[in-house]
């Protein structure tokens, strides 16, 4: 059970990144709609991230869908480089807007890409740390703000987004299914999309309140007098996805270098390509697409899953006829 859970913060801390903490990728995906959708994206997430577990338990690699799984990995690599860079701009201007310290997103970057070659049971304790202290502040929060109705429903926008937080969330966890019973993997998805959706829900009720700004959330804690609490929750979810989005490139190019240093340093280089980057009009140009090319891993995935559970359903029927 304790794993279920720490794995449950690994994967929330992997997706509340910059973009959902400062509200920005929330408006930008669900502003024209009621708080329902992005609850249901949340719920969305919590059933897809069972289908990625269970691909790490159950999927094989070999015959198509092995090419399948070389070129999505590719693709997922791809998408984290480009979060990385994100995370390591997003996380400058929130420092000098907060505090007026420059250079964080730099050196936040630099950390990271080094503490991203550590066991993965380092990153599950820092996660679960961070999840619990995001809670208690988005909570906060939302009491503080006028609340939202209902609206529109749009099942395509709470899909895409789910997808895009597949590419970070899903396949950082997806290792961590073969260690897992299905009892566990079951909990760990109730808890994903439980988390997921009360996250979502409270963001989106506050960022609504300053949709215009490029980051929403930090805007309305600041008028209240909560600018540091506003800007160490963001910066905080801002290295958790760092984190996750380091490590699922670190673990990439470790199959293509016996030295963890050279993966280490293109992280660091990363760094300072990123934190130059304007946070809100990366956001906007390149999210979009990273959400669609979401989908097309928890497609591909969930059908890798299905092939292999095809084979072994005939693999059992042919055993019980020659018995």
């Amino acid at each position: 059970m304790f794993n279920a859970i720490k794995v449950t913060a690994m994967f929330i801390g992997a997706i509340v990144g910059a973009g959902f903490a400062t509200g920005r990728e929330v408006i930008l995906y669900f502003g024209a709609y009621g708080y329902l959708t992005p609850v249901i994206s949340g719920l969305m997430m919590g059933a897809v991230s069972a289908v990625f577990l269970a691909a790490g338990k159950y999927a094989q690699a070999g015959g198509i869908w092995g090419a399948f799984n070389k070129l999505v990995d590719f693709f997922v690599f791809a998408s984290m480089v480009i979060t990385f860079a994100v995370m390591c701009s997003a996380l400058e201007e929130l420092s000098m807007a907060c505090f007026a310290v420059p250079l964080v997103g730099l050196s936040g970057g630099i950390i990271c890409g080094i503490l991203s070659c550590f066991d993965i049971k380092f990153i599950k304790n820092i996660s679960s740390v961070l999840v619990a202290v995001l809670i208690a502040c988005a909570a906060v929060l939302y009491f503080l703000c006028t609340k939202m109705h209902a609206g529109d429903i749009d099942a395509v926008s709470a899909f895409e987004y789910c997808g895009m937080n597949m590419l970070t969330g899903g396949c950082l966890i997806k290792d961590e299914g073969k260690r897992m019973s299905g009892r566990q993997i079951a909990l760990c998805s109730a808890l994903n999309g439980g988390i997921a959706a009360l996250l979502l829900g409270l963001v989106y009720t506050v960022a609504c309140c300053n949709s215009s700004s490029s980051m929403p959330v930090f805007v309305f804690a600041a008028g209240r007098g909560l600018s540091v609490l506003g800007g160490a929750l963001i910066i905080a979810a801002v290295l958790s996805t760092l984190l996750g989005a380091g490590r699922v490139a670190f673990v990439y190019l470790s199959g293509y270098f016996t030295s963890p240093v050279l993966p280490v340093l293109f992280l660091c280089l990363l760094s300072v390509l990123g934190f130059t980057l304007n946070f809100s009009a990366a956001v906007d140009v390149f999210y979009p697409f990273i959400g669609y090319f979401g989908v097309a891993v928890c497609v591909i995935t969930a059908f890798s899953l299905a092939a292999a559970s095809r084979r072994k359903l005939l693999s059992a029927r042919r055993v019980k006829r020659r018995t």
